[in-house]
């Protein structure tokens, strides 16, 4: 490895109305031990103490505005054009970086131009480390964690986000770069950690399997209306069906299932004392 001297990483934070988030979030940022750190918050015009937060750490931030956008992705958008760093990354409220990761990451050159690693998902139950799915299913599917994910800022520059898309503009761009053989490097390494039962993807099921299938061309193929309607009818039946299941037993379902998962790498379990 050529050791060099550190990159500007631009790290960006999207909020909105996130008073009770976006303070570990921004403590997670500029406690980075990583020197080299432009960090940027883009507020879609919060009202409920989200400012005054961010006005308390102002001299860490080297830019930040509150203004009304047209969603998630124009607020990104509005980031990456005021970013000046060689890579970019997007810890949005309510999201944060596991540990000092970036002095692990950026420790030598890379090759690549999207790097991505682990991410710890937040349950009500406790936490898991989970690796990335095998990186051909982004022909499908979005196999790794945004957050988890570092972009080289001309790449995001030339090809920003596409409005057309509320939840899956992410997936679409990362399809792109994948089509376009961009190079992509996994990273062994827990980078962020974020909610796994309330994210915007965990609740819009129904949008984000729509979406997908436009960027990957599925909604062109024969039968596709159908297999939708038969995707949302059985999410309203196991919606309906929730209705009658005591809270506890779902809980335990989940994380039964969940657990099974042969991707997860660690586990922290509240109920179990020894984590």
């Amino acid at each position: 490895m050529n050791i060099l001297h550190q990159p500007l990483i631009s790290v960006v934070t999207v909020s909105y109305n996130a008073v009770s988030t976006i303070e570990e979030t921004i403590c997670s940022v500029i406690n980075q031990t990583y020197s080299n750190i432009e960090y940027i918050i883009i507020d879609g015009g919060s009202t409920d103490g989200t400012v005054d937060i961010i006005k308390k750490y102002a001299d860490k931030i080297a830019y930040w505005v509150s203004e009304p956008d047209k969603g998630i992705y124009d607020a990104m958008n509005k980031g990456i054009d005021v970013a000046t760093g060689e890579w970019i990354n997007f810890m949005n409220s309510g999201d944060t970086f596991c540990n000092n990761v970036l002095s692990e990451i950026f420790v030598a050159e890379k090759s690549a131009d999207i790097l991505y690693g682990d991410a710890m998902l937040k349950y009500s139950w406790g936490d898991i480390v989970v690796a990335p799915e095998q990186l051909d299913k982004l022909t499908y599917m979005m196999p790794f964690c945004h957050q988890a994910t570092f972009v080289r800022a001309f790449l995001l520059k030339k090809h920003p986000f596409d409005l057309c898309f509320k939840i899956a503009a992410d997936f679409h761009f990362f399809y792109t770069m994948y089509q376009k053989d961009v190079k992509f490097e996994y990273l062994p390494l827990c980078i962020a950690r974020y909610e796994g039962e309330t994210g915007l993807s965990a609740l819009n099921y129904k949008t984000l399997y729509k979406e997908f299938a436009v960027i990957v061309g599925k909604d062109k193929v024969k039968g596709w209306p159908l297999n939708y309607t038969m995707f949302c009818g059985k999410h309203y039946f196991r919606q309906f069906i929730k209705k009658f299941i005591p809270f506890p037993i779902l809980k335990m379902h989940r994380q039964k299932r969940l657990l099974q998962n042969p991707l997860i790498k660690k586990s922290f379990l509240k109920e179990d004392k020894s984590f």
